[in-house]
């Protein structure tokens, strides 16, 4: 049951408009990000989902995984993004780490 929730979850995050719909950021109270950062949303967004697919599905243990998926939140490109952006990309993938079995509050 947990991987057929952990699936939808994913595909919810992957086929939404979240960053292109300006509503999204209107509801944050914010003015949309250009659209060369809303791609750059996107992809690492999308980047992201399935190295955490990969890493919910293998067979490591508990804490290999939560190490591994530290190590792709790091690669996300926070230096490129502004606060709002950044809380943004991290409330997107919130979901889908949770989902996987593991507190988003530790990773982020």
């Amino acid at each position: 049951m947990e991987n057929i929730n952990f699936k939808k979850t994913i595909d919810s995050i992957k086929s939404t408009n979240i960053y292109e719909n300006p509503k999204n950021w209107e509801a944050r109270g914010l003015m949309p990000s250009s659209e060369p950062i809303i791609i750059k949303l996107r992809k690492a967004t999308d980047e992201f989902l399935t190295k955490l697919e990969k890493i919910q599905s293998s067979t490591e243990s508990y804490d290999h995984k939560l190490d591994q998926i530290g190590k792709i939140v790091d690669e996300l490109p926070w230096d490129e993004l502004d606060t709002e952006e950044k809380e943004f990309l991290a409330d997107t993938l919130a979901p889908a780490i949770k989902a996987a079995g593991f507190e988003p509050t530790t990773i982020f």
